[in-house]
């Protein structure tokens, strides 16, 4: 029996919608399991980031009243301080809400649990074995952060084999009937299959890279809706993964209190200027910033009151610099500027205008100082005049800021290396 050619076409007409209908199911599906997965993970990395900071923050309090503690002159008074000092940081980083990624039966779980006993001593050996156990915590949230990007970038790329597969299956399996009824819908959407296919067998290793990679599906003059669509979320998504990159490297480099860069990523950037000048023959110059009088004005009018003075004085040393200056935090009240092609010259001159900023500028309370305001002490040293390595660099600095504080306190002395044959013989 002859079947009729109407008929036919209606039966793979319904057939047709029958398995798009499932098709288009099963994409809304797999679309939304990638985008309630996407969410998870970067909750996931958010809440990471915050118990990272938390666990920094906890780390670099306690490393300081370790060194503090380390110091021969340790009054009675420095004791208590120290005490009242961990007992806060206890305080606040029992807050964090993370305590179940704590090590159970640790240091810093006994220490955590000693606020609710009410003991406050802590030794330095106890101390010691904290700043291990929360270095290893930072490396595992650090780890942990890693793994979920990782998640997201693989399940990207799981996501863009399947709607490659999908759209495929749909080209081979009603490429007759799109191609005799829909040409014109087709043609963006076998565009569009490629050029997934393409991307997923050559994806980038790095996230900018794939999102760079995926922006130029929309080069063409006038790609469809369907197409612009899948591709900017593709490219949204890994923009947003990159940011939190940035943002996490960022807390890495950079002191949370005065924002300025740390000490470690001023060592790394000290060491290869160096090692640069050398080869090219330059000069590198290094400015050591000490605040008078910090620690009096710190114990007359508390701690918070002296954050606002480092976090200003942080912001007037931003100012100042130039943009290949490396502002960091030394320690303390200490900062340390590094000037990379500057001579001694040009270093003192830059210098001496940032010492009479700060003088000039108005802080709470300076007028109880010693001199009736606060200011700077600062030491300059010069390679390869005054050092032959960067660690010299450092020492011959310091040795002239500690000579500025001798001959009075706010002036800028530049290391001179007479002195210091002068005092080896």
């Amino acid at each position: 029996m002859a079947h009729d050619p109407e008929s036919m076409a209606k039966v793979s007409l319904r057939w047709a919608f029958a398995a798009g209908t499932v098709i288009l199911l099963l994409a809304i599906a797999v679309t939304a399991w990638f985008g309630v997965y996407q969410s998870s993970q970067l909750r996931t990395i958010d809440e990471e980031q915050a118990f990272y900071k938390d666990l920094v923050q906890c780390r670099v309090a306690l490393a300081s009243l370790d060194e503090r503690l380390t110091r021969p002159d340790l009054t009675p008074a420095d004791s208590s301080d120290i005490e009242a000092r961990l007992v806060l940081e206890r305080a606040r980083f029992s807050e964090s809400g993370r305590r179940e990624a704590i090590r159970k039966g640790g240091q810093v779980e006994s220490w955590l649990a000693e606020g609710k006993s009410g003991r406050a001593k802590v030794s330095r050996e106890s101390i010691g074995l904290m700043l291990i156990e929360l270095d290893t915590m930072i490396l595992g949230s650090t780890r942990k952060i890693a793994d979920s990007s990782s998640s997201i970038v693989s399940a990207l790329h799981l996501f863009m084999v399947f709607i490659g597969t999908l759209l495929l299956t749909i080209m081979f399996a009603t490429g007759r009937l799109l191609l005799s009824n829909y040409r014109h819908l087709l043609v963006p959407l076998n565009q569009l299959a490629l050029r997934l296919t393409q991307l997923n067998r050559n994806i980038p290793e790095s996230v900018h890279e794939t999102a760079e990679a995926t922006s130029t599906i929309l080069s063409d003059p006038d790609p469809s809706p369907e197409l612009r669509y899948v591709t900017e979320s593709v490219a949204g998504l890994c923009r947003e993964i990159e940011e939190k990159n940035k943002k996490l490297d960022e807390l890495y480099i950079r002191d949370e209190k005065t924002c300025l860069y740390n000490y470690r990523h001023f060592k790394e950037h000290l060491i290869i200027d160096v090692e640069r000048a050398k080869r090219f023959g330059d000069f590198i110059s290094l400015a050591m910033v000490d605040i008078d009088h910090f620690k009096q004005y710190n114990d007359a009018y508390g701690h918070i009151a002296g954050d606002k003075v480092l976090e200003r004085m942080a912001a007037i040393i931003r100012e100042q610099c130039r943009v290949t200056d490396i502002p960091s935090r030394f320690g303390g009240e200490e900062f340390a500027i590094l000037f990379p092609k500057t001579d001694r010259y040009m270093s003192f001159e830059i210098a001496e205008r940032l010492r009479q900023i700060i003088e000039a500028e108005p802080f709470d309370h300076e007028h109880r100082q010693p001199e009736g305001q606060l200011t700077v002490s600062i030491g300059l040293a010069t390679w390869p005049d005054d050092a032959a390595d960067w660690y010299s660099l450092i020492n011959n600095a310091d040795h002239a800021l500690y000579q500025a504080k001798e001959q009075g306190r706010n002036r800028v002395i530049a290391f001179i290396r007479e002195e210091e044959d002068a005092q080896e013989k």
